[in-house]
């Protein structure tokens, strides 16, 4: 890649706009297999390690009905399950991979939560790496560490394994390829991909309380 400017690769846009309109087709509602999901370390959660319910989100930044999604029911969940610690949240982006990248610089400096957001309300305007960059400066991080987090790829390898990891659990699953998209939940095991209402998310969290 080019030092300025450089733009995402457009096969991974393509990917994403596959899994998108995947995701079109998935839930409504439709799940598969119920399987074991590993959580790691490095993880980026949101919620208590005790929690007695784990959700691990597959989604995509360029993704509309991640965004729905983040915008209508996520504030909800954690509203009413993760802030009251019945549940945690583990985020794993897919690509285009320097959205992923970009997230774990900024998680270097304690500021995941803010960049995420922003991400997700400025989808519309990302076109280039240095629209990562001015992002992030947007809001308020150091500048030259996160720069030079992106521009050495700090996380590209992590990137791809969220990726790897995601394709996986859609194997482990049983889900099928026409059926594997983003957003992808796994709720204590179980999946469920397509963005949802929040009412039929609810009740996937509550069978697991039980």
């Amino acid at each position: 890649m080019e030092e300025q400017t450089r733009k995402f690769n457009p096969y991974i846009i393509i990917i994403v706009i596959l899994l998108i309109a995947v995701a079109i087709l998935a839930y409504k509602q439709w799940g598969g297999k119920g399987t074991d999901i590993e959580v790691f370390k490095d993880d980026i959660q949101i919620g208590r390690d005790d929690a007695p319910v784990t959700i691990i989100e597959y989604y995509s930044y360029l993704c509309g009905y991640c965004k729905q999604f983040e915008d209508s029911v996520k504030p909800k969940i954690i509203e009413n399950y993760i802030t009251t610690g019945k549940a945690r949240l583990i985020l794993r982006s897919f690509p285009p991979y320097e959205l992923s990248q970009a997230i774990l610089c900024a998680n270097d400096q304690e500021k995941f939560l803010e960049y995420h957001n922003y991400l997700f309300a400025n989808n519309d305007k990302i076109k280039s790496i240095d629209d990562l960059k001015i992002f992030a400066k947007t809001i308020g991080l150091d500048e030259t560490e996160f720069n030079q987090c992106m521009d050495s790829e700090k996380y590209k390898s992590k990137a791809e394994e969220w990726y790897a990891q995601g394709s996986n659990d859609f194997i482990k699953a049983n889900i099928p390829k026409d059926r594997q998209g983003t957003p992808a939940f796994f709720i204590n095991g179980e999946p469920a991909i397509g963005s949802m209402p929040y009412e039929d998310f609810a009740k996937i969290i509550e069978s697991k309380l039980k």
